[in-house]
């Protein structure tokens, strides 16, 4: 292999790496909502600790792994492409803008509130509707 062949390979390997890691970018490290993953234990229901956990790692995800605010149009938009069915306006408690964790929590929190039976959970098929956009697995 000349040196040519070998800069030309190097520089198309560079790109295609390059174009790989931009998706992943503009998804926002694959947020995704599903309610059979929230059920933990597998058992068709959803305890308040099973959807608290899912919450907080739906939350890495589209804050990156950080600790910081989420722009209210990132967010919709993460939220859409995540199948979530929040409305990131009435996430955003005090208006400024910006969903910080403890807002997207507490969202959560009281959706589940409302819904949870007396036994303090939900089911999978109730989640997938309530908390899903679109096609949700149910079973």
């Amino acid at each position: 292999m000349n040196s040519r062949t070998v800069l030309m390979a190097s520089m198309l390997f560079a790109t295609g790496v390059a174009f790989a890691q931009a998706p992943a970018d503009i998804a926002r490290a694959n947020m995704r909502f599903d309610a059979k993953a929230a059920d933990a234990n597998g058992d068709g229901m959803i305890s308040q600790d099973e959807m608290t956990k899912y919450a907080e790692t739906m939350w890495e995800r589209m804050a990156r792994a950080e600790n910081v605010s989420v722009p209210v149009a990132d967010a919709a938009r993460d939220f859409s492409r995540g199948n979530l069915n929040f409305e990131a306006k009435s996430v955003d408690a005090d208006g400024d803008g910006m969903i910080t964790e403890d807002e997207f929590m507490k969202h959560g929190q009281a959706k589940f509130d409302a819904m949870k039976s007396p036994k303090g959970m939900i089911s999978v098929a109730d989640a997938a509707r309530a908390f899903g956009r679109g096609n949700q697995p149910t079973q």
